[in-house]
């Protein structure tokens, strides 16, 4: 996806809503360049929403720089509800997976399998306690970033996402990209976004 494409989805939808998120491990220099475009884009679409995952590194970086511009336009989705609870945004929306109804919970949880098919027996225990029930939290909410459940909380209609270039696809990143390529919603690595405040000028 280029910045002319996301210019195009941005101005067709009413309330749209970009993902901006990554891998923890993000060096100085992307940190910085995740904030920047993130920034930069919040700017450039007033009317947009802007979705990531609270996670330190690349998640952090992004909502740094919307939460810059407008933090009340910055929505984070945690894997539950008191995750990460001290790094809040002030302002900002936040929600997890005990936001979702039962049959909400059914639709998030078998297109989280879906997109990553051998973590079936992951999401099947989902409803237990301890390691197993925390992983798959954490898939469903990665799911649930792109598929959206309310009216407050919408579908993505785009996404960036700062990636490991010699496996894109691995860990909750991967998947979150696999939920994106099933949902139908284009996506950004950063090989594309990094240049985009030098392009959008």
């Amino acid at each position: 996806m280029q910045l002319s494409e996301l210019d195009a989805l941005v101005g067709s939808t009413e309330v749209p809503v970009i993902i901006m998120e990554g891998r923890r491990g993000i060096p100085p220099e992307y940190y910085e360049k995740a904030m920047a475009v993130a920034g930069f884009l919040a700017e450039r679409y007033p009317s947009a929403r802007f979705r990531s995952g609270n996670a330190e590194g690349s998640d952090e970086a992004f909502s740094k720089g919307v939460a810059g511009v407008d933090p009340s336009r910055l929505q984070i989705i945690s894997p539950y509800q008191r995750h990460r609870i001290k790094a809040r945004i002030a302002d900002a929306s936040y929600t997890s997976p005990e936001a979702l109804d039962w049959v909400q919970e059914e639709d998030v949880a078998t297109k989280t399998v879906e997109a990553t098919p051998k973590n079936k027996g992951l999401i099947q225990k989902r409803a237990g306690a301890g390691r197993i029930a925390a992983k798959a939290s954490y898939l469903i909410r990665d799911t649930m970033k792109v598929t959206g459940f309310s009216e407050e909380f919408p579908k993505a209609v785009a996404a960036l996402f700062y990636v490991d270039t010699a496996d894109p696809m691995a860990g909750g990143t991967g998947h979150t990209v696999r939920v994106c390529q099933n949902e139908g919603v284009p996506y950004a690595f950063q090989d594309s976004w990094q240049d985009w405040t030098h392009d959008g000028c």
